[in-house]
């Protein structure tokens, strides 16, 4: 019998470009070291609709040789996965911990009411903010939910480093790129501030995966800019601090109401580097206003421009960010984070 079952979207074969692949990937290791290889038991769910029915013998061979099964489900699998393991757990006396990433689980939840009972026979459900705890708790799921914040298996730069910021400031963007994640926000408020000033006085580069419906706009947008903006490709996970420490400021003007704890904004932590960022539905659970970032009205441009006008004034103010982000960034390291899963394993 082996310790520990992981099911998840390792996506083998190919690059970890997403939050879903990531985590899944790090968890797996950081049990391969916790436990030791032999003891880990994986299942890649890649391509899982194309042989349903070998998946599904998969699941039971998972189930049966471990003592506990983890799950990370995205949102197409988990009316399969949940109702599925949940089973399996009850049949075979298995302990199943779900990992939630993202924070959509309740919306999804209140349009397949159905399968709010077996995700209450969820032995632990794992959620990146107190937010999404308080709305699982809503739905009548609140006696097996912990909080596991985002995290990543970087370590935080130098608290030492110093750099001088002057005219034109750099600001960054670092994820997928579609409409939904505010970049066309960030390219028509870096445009209208360096037009109104006459000036120079910001440039932005944009990095992250290019949505496929998204590319034909993309690209227009960027033909029709000013060189202040520029995409520069996807960065490697790891070499994401190394890029990042170099810039001003991180946006993250998200126009998704419901995203979770978003990873560039961990990276911007670890980088050093403040976040300017709308007000999406968890930003209190992670940004500290004025400490670690500053936040504008969700979905309101002039709010964004004169924050980041204000941003850019203050230098002083973010110097001392910069250093409170990378003493945020050490609560999120992989082993703090993934302690309260290790104890419910134990």
């Amino acid at each position: 019998m082996k310790k520990v079952g992981i099911c998840g979207h390792f996506n083998t074969g190919s690059e970890a470009t997403g939050g879903q692949t990531i985590k899944t990937r790090i968890i797996s290791e950081t049990l391969d070291e916790l436990y030791g290889q032999e003891q880990v038991l994986k299942l890649d769910t890649k391509g899982w609709r194309k042989n349903k029915v070998k998946f599904l013998f998969r699941c039971i061979n998972i189930a049966i040789h471990t003592e506990n099964i983890i799950i990370l489900p995205a949102q197409n699998g988990i009316k399969v996965l949940i109702p599925l393991f949940v089973i399996l757990s009850k049949v075979l006396n298995r302990k199943i911990h779900y990992i939630v990433v993202g924070a959509w689980l309740p919306s999804l939840l209140e349009n397949y009411k159905w399968l709010i009972r077996p995700t209450k026979n969820i032995s632990y459900i794992y959620a990146q903010t107190n937010t999404l705890i308080s709305k699982l708790s809503e739905l009548g799921i609140n006696s097996n939910t912990h909080l596991m914040p985002n995290f990543k298996k970087i370590h935080p730069i130098s608290i030492k480093q110093e750099e001088e910021f002057e005219k034109p400031y750099k600001l960054c963007i670092v994820s997928r790129i579609n409409y939904e994640k505010g970049i066309e926000s960030a390219i028509n408020v870096v445009e209208r501030l360096n037009k109104e000033q006459n000036d120079n006085i910001v440039e932005l580069d944009i990095y992250g995966p290019i949505q496929d419906d998204y590319k034909d706009r993309f690209n227009h947008l960027l033909n029709q800019c000013s060189k202040s903006i520029r995409y520069k490709g996807i960065i490697d996970y790891n070499c994401t601090t190394e890029i990042i420490k170099s810039y001003y400021l991180l946006l993250f003007p998200t126009q998704y109401y419901t995203e979770g704890f978003p990873g560039t904004v961990l990276d911007a932590y670890l980088s050093g580097v403040p976040v300017l960022a709308s007000r999406w539905e968890s930003w209190e659970d992670i940004i500290k206003e004025g400490i670690t970032g500053c936040t504008f009205e969700f979905d309101n441009n002039e709010d964004f421009y004169k924050t980041l006008i204000y941003l850019v004034e203050n230098k002083n103010l973010v110097m001392q960010m910069k250093e409170n982000c990378i003493i945020e960034a050490t609560k999120y390291s992989v082993e703090n984070a993934i302690k309260v899963l290790v104890d419910n394993i134990s």
